[in-house]
């Protein structure tokens, strides 16, 4: 009888436990680009040019967000100390 997991997992699929060797990516070697990458970068540089985003919306709108959050805590915190 097999004591354990590994030796079970050997008489299983012996094949399985051998793994591709590793080696240190150099000069030579060229970055992979998946077709979903791709889409994915066409995907958003359509959205960027319709949508015309700028950086400045973006910080307002956190900004807004934020407050709202703060005022929402606060309103909490309000309430829980000074009960009705």
């Amino acid at each position: 009888m097999l004591q354990r997991k590994v030796d079970y997992l050997d008489a299983i699929a012996p094949e399985a436990r051998k793994r591709p060797a590793l080696r240190l990516a150099n000069d030579n070697d060229a970055p992979t680009a998946s077709p979903a990458l791709g889409l994915q970068h066409d995907i958003a540089r359509v959205f960027a040019q319709e949508s015309k985003w700028s950086v400045r919306r973006t910080v307002a709108i956190g900004i807004v967000f934020h407050l709202g959050v703060f005022c929402a805590l606060g309103l909490a915190a309000g309430g829980a100390i000074l009960p009705h």
